[in-house]
């Protein structure tokens, strides 16, 4: 199968194929079958995400001492890394200008 256009937004955790239908931050050029990877981690991403808010009421755990963070966290550098990897030269530049781009 060949590759298909996506235009993903990491703020919104979401991707569409059209550059008209909603707001995005990124656009790549990407093998259907690899989609699914994007949506297993925009989904953990939002169940994480979800379980910090009830936590994140009680101010017992700075934000860099908690696990639920850092796990948003190495799931948004994965979503990175992919965006990276299927993006155009311009893509791939803006990505590694990011700070924690390794």
């Amino acid at each position: 199968m060949s590759n298909v256009d996506v235009y993903v937004s990491v703020m919104h955790k979401y991707y569409n194929f059209s550059p008209n239908h909603a707001p995005w931050e990124f656009h790549i050029n990407i093998d259907p079958g690899m989609l699914t990877v994007f949506d297993q981690l925009f989904a953990q991403m939002k169940s994480w995400d979800d379980n910090s808010i009830v936590r994140a009421q009680i101010p017992a755990v700075p934000y860099h001492f908690d696990q639920q963070n850092d796990e948003v966290d190495k799931r948004l550098k994965k979503v990175y890394a992919l965006i990276h990897e299927y993006g155009d030269k311009d893509t791939k530049k803006f990505i590694e200008q990011m700070p924690y781009y390794s």
